[in-house]
């Protein structure tokens, strides 16, 4: 797998490496055409500024395209430098160990990637201690940068679901789709609607940080003036832009009860209606909808617009 990798890598580069020289041969061809007038383009040319490149900026390229395109470039890269660890520690061991075993000698490079400690049995003799040695040391490498990667993830994944971007799996609940002045009075309403069963779930959707929603909402249940009352009804808050339709299904909008469609504040009459006829499109896109009583209830901001909704 490895060899297979650096071949098309091989070829990738070589592939590069011919069209940008036919590139500057042909930039080189156009100079000569236009003559004297453009020797400082001659001269750029000369010093490598028009697509020359060694092969540790292409090295270094093609490491910056993995790792930021593929989730397991460092796992992949920890991998490969533990398998090379252990296949020249093991092939050193090999020579120097007096039985020659191939399989034996691996056994005991791994164990010393794998323990620290056992590099203190190792034979006597100068050269296998310091092959032991370096075996170790890499090793610890191996296991420092692992222990980076799995905390890195964990990070990650908590910094995820507190930005508010994973699914929601609910059914029979009620989606708001953006946030405004008018919020809190809604989900106090639909929160007294469903005291009677018991409370529901509320999922607000909105291109907002959902810190900062959790917070307005946390501010106005601890109001000591007209305080807002869940009765029983749970809320949600996601981060997320309400016309992507992978927003909508990532807050199981294709199996709510009703939703609620919000306009933004900073917005002028005609181009909030105009942004909640493409929120009512991006609803209507859903196969769902199609078969079930949803309810969708739509801010209108000028009356005049009401029926081009009617007509969507």
């Amino acid at each position: 797998t490895i060899a297979r990798f650096l071949l098309s890598e091989y070829k990738l580069v070589k592939r590069k490496a011919e069209a940008m020289a036919k590139a500057i041969h042909a930039d080189r061809g156009n100079i000569n055409h236009r003559g004297n007038h453009n020797k400082t383009d001659v001269k750029r040319d000369e010093e490598g500024q028009l697509g020359v490149f060694t092969a540790y900026e292409m090295f270094e390229y093609r490491i910056d395209y993995y790792f930021s395109t593929s989730k397991w470039a460092k796992v992949a890269l920890l991998l490969g430098f533990t398998f090379v660890l252990i296949a020249v520690g093991a092939g050193l061991l090999a020579v120097s160990l007096e039985d020659h075993s191939i399989s034996n000698a691996v056994w005991i490079a791994w164990t010393y990637v794998a323990d620290p400690g056992t590099h203190a049995d190792a034979p006597a003799g100068f050269f296998i201690r310091l092959i032991s040695f370096s075996i170790t040391v890499g090793g610890m490498l191996i296991f420092a940068l692992m222990i980076g990667i799995i905390s890195e993830y964990i990070g990650d994944k908590v910094d995820e679901l507190k930005k508010g971007k994973s699914r929601i799996i609910e059914s029979d609940h009620t989606v708001i789709l953006g946030w405004n002045d008018k919020s809190l009075a809604i989900i106090q309403q639909i929160a007294l609607a469903n005291e009677s069963e018991g409370g529901g779930t509320i999922v607000v959707l909105a291109d907002e940080d959902k810190d900062e929603l959790e917070s307005k909402l946390a501010s106005a249940i601890q109001s000591i003036e007209n305080p807002l009352q869940l009765l029983g009804t749970e809320v949600i808050f996601r981060s997320g832009n309400p016309l992507m339709e992978c927003e909508l299904r990532r807050v199981s909008a294709n199996t709510a009860r009703s939703v609620v469609a919000l306009s933004l504040d900073d917005l002028d009459p005609d181009e909030a209606d105009s942004n909640m006829v493409r929120q009512v499109m991006a609803l209507k896109a859903f196969d769902e909808f199609g078969g079930n009583d949803c309810h969708v209830v739509v801010e209108v901001n000028d009356v005049d617009n009401q029926e081009l909704f009617a007509l969507v």
